[in-house]
């Protein structure tokens, strides 16, 4: 949470300094419209996930706007602000993950190592900060190199379980059968309220009042809260946008 009140604190003086020096400089302004694609996944994919069935991206649209100021004809920086919605949903065949899982029939409660089919819901919005340096080749394109910070304002992470088995406790714990209708999780308060990283993209202006632009947003911080991760390996927010 203090690494998004920093950034903010730092896009909020970048803008002011900016708009100190600006009589002989040039300020863009950009609203934008994009979509998100992407994962919140862990690097590499642990040996846990034996084989990924299927993978959907939600509905994903990014919107705001972006302030930039040109030091000359090359080079410059800027910041803005802008809400982002991220998730996907991913099934996959999983042998001894770690997790915690109620049985629908039943509502019986398990914490150990699971073995068979795993579904997993992701849903996020975010309000973000970037801070970024650009670069411009020419009157058309320009790369940008940056930070972001992220507040979530929402966050969902639950999902299912079937056809398998749970070793409670430990991989060799009593083995309780999951079958039938399944078991459920939901590890949505563990989620982290900030996310914190790295971006870099592109641009290219049509015109001089309509572009395109591609970036790549690679977090930093682990999606879940390091003392109360229900799993056992890092996940982190990896998404790009286009718009």
């Amino acid at each position: 949470m203090k690494i998004f009140k920093y950034t903010i604190a730092i896009a909020l003086f970048s803008a002011l300094c900016l708009n100190t020096h600006a009589q002989d400089r040039t300020f863009d302004f950009n609203l934008f419209l994009g979509y998100n694609i992407g994962a919140t996944a862990p690097i590499p994919i642990p040996a846990e996930v034996r084989k990924i069935e299927s993978y959907n991206p939600k509905f994903n649209p990014s919107m705001g706007l972006n302030i930039g100021y040109r030091f000359n004809n090359k080079w410059g920086a800027g910041t803005g602000i802008a809400v982002d919605w991220k998730g996907m949903r991913v099934k996959d065949e999983v042998k001894y993950m770690y997790t915690s899982i109620t049985t629908i029939q039943g509502n019986d409660k398990f914490t150990g190592y699971f073995v068979g089919k795993n579904m997993t819901n992701i849903d996020m919005t975010y309000l973000t900060v970037p801070i970024y340096a650009t670069y411009n080749f020419n009157e058309k394109w320009s790369a940008r190199l940056g930070i972001y910070a992220a507040k979530a304002l929402s966050s969902k992470f639950n999902g299912s379980v079937n056809n398998g088995y749970i070793r409670v406790g430990t991989p060799t714990g009593q083995k309780q059968e999951i079958d039938g209708d399944g078991a459920t999780f939901d590890f949505s308060e563990d989620i982290r309220d900030y996310d914190f990283g790295l971006q870099a993209g592109g641009e290219y202006k049509l015109k001089n009042r309509v572009g395109f632009y591609a970036n790549l947003n690679w977090g930093l911080v682990p999606f879940f809260y390091k003392n109360s991760n229900p799993i056992e390996f890092t996940m982190n927010n990896i998404y790009g946008s286009i718009g």
